[in-house]
């Protein structure tokens, strides 16, 4: 059920959005209404093979397509254009069913054609008040308003959807914008490129440029999807692995999958990349793996391990290296692996590193493991609260945790300390 602040702000967007859609309509000559449904049958096919890159997120080659419209007619053209493509679009989701204007809620398809239509709109608008002139050759002379035109474009887009996901989540639209969105700028970057080339293709030769660049522009579609399929196929595997290890060790069920949340928040914190925090998300997932090579019956032992007992369970960092070390993409996630059971002061193991001997990486690990396990059911005591935890963490400052590592969970922990929260 939508809370009262994001109605009235899907109301202010749709509204915003139609008033723009009909504006458009009464200032779009007649001789054009052919070119916008030829290219709007182009839009709904670019709209309708979008590349899903999470449950709720995809991309799609239809910026270039809307881009393009507006570089080659003008801001009203191309937004409706844009409404077009959105609005009649036929989708599979991935769970395999089939979206359409007709199964689609009402409500959630006027969003989306109206924030479109303001976006390519106004940008279309930026480039043509900045020098731009549709339908001519953008470059070199109007290259520049095309760059700031597909850039406002963007903004709007992204911003309008950013400040949604803020709404219904109730995150920050920072953490947003570094979560969610960010990691489309390449992919920004590319399209806007693309659609520039594009609409210098269509202005030279007409719409045959449109035949010509759709098999290019859909087969680099094809290779994007591959090279997304090919990485899920990875993250499959490694989430075989991951259950496998949950059903070995019951009492640790889902701890892996907490430690990745945690870990990713410390990384936010430290200002890494999206591609940096990726594999430090996989390490947490695989921090545990050396752990198959454990009996069952010491995993899962209710009682006080015995000393034996103690040095086979810390084994496991060391096998865990041992099994990653020969996947070539998880060389440096072994080693984090393999030393996220070491402390600042020199007393952890496999090889009693210090300071910052300790890969920074293997330290997040460290935290993530530590925290999660605090605040879990174990057989020897119950779990801690969350505020407990949290003051445990901070009393080994400078024996088992850095200075640095410590900072960066205060501060994750006081801006979400919501994400924390133990989810199994």
């Amino acid at each position: 059920m939508l809370n009262k602040r994001v109605k009235i702000y899907i109301s202010i967007i749709i509204t915003l959005g139609l008033f723009f859609i009909i504006y458009s309509m009464l200032n779009v000559p007649r001789n054009r209404i052919v070119d916008i449904i030829l290219f709007g049958f182009f839009a709904i096919l670019a709209e309708s093979m979008p590349i899903h890159i999470a449950k709720e997120i995809s991309v799609s080659v239809a910026f270039a397509v809307d881009l393009m419209a507006v570089l080659v007619f003008g801001p009203y053209e191309g937004a409706l254009i844009a409404a077009i493509g959105i609005a009649f679009q036929i989708v599979k989701d991935p769970d395999g069913r089939i979206k359409h204007l007709f199964n689609f809620p009402y409500y959630k398809t006027l969003f989306n054609m109206a924030e479109l239509a303001l976006s390519v709109g106004i940008g279309g608008l930026i480039y043509k008040y900045t020098g731009g002139f549709p339908g001519t050759y953008v470059y070199p002379k109007y290259l520049f308003s095309a760059i700031l035109g597909a850039m406002v474009y963007y903004i709007l887009n992204t911003s309008i959807v950013a400040v949604l996901l803020s709404l219904l989540t109730n995150k920050s639209i920072a953490y947003v914008f570094s979560k969610e969105i960010k990691w489309m700028v390449p992919n920004f970057l590319f399209l806007a490129f693309l659609g520039i080339v594009m609409s210098e293709a269509f202005v030279r030769i007409g719409y045959i440029s449109i035949i010509l660049l759709f098999i290019p522009l859909f087969m680099i579609r094809y290779m994007f999807k591959l090279y997304m399929d090919s990485k899920q196929s990875y993250y499959d595997t490694i989430n075989v692995l991951v259950k496998a290890l949950d059903a070995k060790d019951k009492y640790t069920a889902g701890h892996s999958k907490n430690v990745e949340k945690i870990a990713a928040l410390l990384c936010r914190e430290f200002g890494f990349s999206e591609s940096h925090t990726e594999m430090v998300r996989i390490a947490a997932l695989l921090h545990d793996i050396g752990k198959i090579g454990v009996k069952e019956e010491v995993l899962n032992k209710p009682g006080k391990l015995t000393d034996e007992e103690l040095s086979l369970i810390q084994e496991h960092p060391q096998k865990g290296y041992e099994i990653l070390k020969e996947v070539p993409s998880l060389k440096d996630v072994s080693v984090w692996v393999r030393y996220h059971h070491e402390w600042y002061d020199g007393s952890g193991y496999p090889e009693g590193l210090k300071g910052d001997e300790i890969p920074l990486e293997a330290q997040i690990l460290s935290l993530a493991d530590v925290f999660d396990a605090l605040v879990s059911d174990r057989p020897y005591r119950k779990a801690f609260s969350q505020e407990e935890a949290y003051k445990i963490i901070l009393e080994h400052e400078g024996t088992q945790f850095s200075p640095k590592i410590i900072n960066a969970f205060k501060k994750a922990f006081e801006k979400s300390r919501e994400e924390f929260k133990h989810d199994f």
